[in-house]
């Protein structure tokens, strides 16, 4: 996304932020094997991104709620982006399709709303999350934990192994909850690194030497 951003202002290219993000979704082959462009849709444009058509694409740009930061912890294992999309069923029952419209319907209510804990809701899955779940020791346990600690909602972070949780800051400390998800991890014999962020404002050109 980065490199999209930087050769379209080296070579004055005047891409818009449409074909900036078709372009930068063709960098996803190489470590997923076809292009996606819901990463890099997120870190072109900043906060939180919806793919509302994939051909032709369109994408729309929701402003989080100031208050959404997000405890993120590493953990030191490897999970390959292929293997992690391969395990995921070909098949989806109505049941769990359903459930999973609806959780997704209420963290796009919850943006909408500027209230984190629905947001927090809206992360639980049915589908891909449990088909990825034995790719990371501890996961339950860190969900557990992190919930326990505060955390609106807790997800695998992409494909994985990074672990993301939610957190209103108006009500709990992101560093505590962090360290939390640290401490899980350490309970189940996985060193891990924990972050703290809040949304991003996209790739952006800093200066021009």
């Amino acid at each position: 996304a980065a490199t999209a951003i930087a050769i379209n202002d080296l070579l004055n290219l005047n891409l818009t932020s449409t074909q900036l993000i078709e372009t930068a979704a063709m960098g996803e082959s190489a470590s997923a094997g076809s292009p996606h462009a819901d990463n890099v849709s997120a870190a072109i444009l900043g906060d939180f991104t919806l793919i509302v058509s994939r051909e032709p694409l369109e994408v729309l740009r929701l402003r989080l709620p100031p208050n959404a930061e997000f405890a993120i912890v590493l953990p030191e294992i490897r999970v390959d982006t292929r293997l992690a999309r391969s395990v995921l069923p070909r098949q989806v029952d109505l049941s769990s399709m359903v459930y999973n419209i609806g959780r997704a319907a209420a963290f796009v209510a919850g943006i909408a709303l500027n209230n984190v804990e629905v947001m927090g809701k809206g992360m639980m899955d049915a589908v891909v999350e449990p088909a990825r779940a034995h790719l990371i020791p501890g996961l339950n346990h860190v969900k557990e934990l992190a919930l326990r600690a505060g955390a609106a909602g807790v997800a695998i972070s992409g494909a994985g192994p990074s672990i993301i949780a939610i957190v209103d800051s108006n009500k709990k400390n992101t560093k505590d909850i962090a360290l939390a998800m640290k401490d899980a991890f350490e309970e189940v014999g996985v060193r891990s690194k924990p972050i703290c962020a809040k949304p991003g404002q996209g790739a952006r050109i800093i200066r021009r030497e």
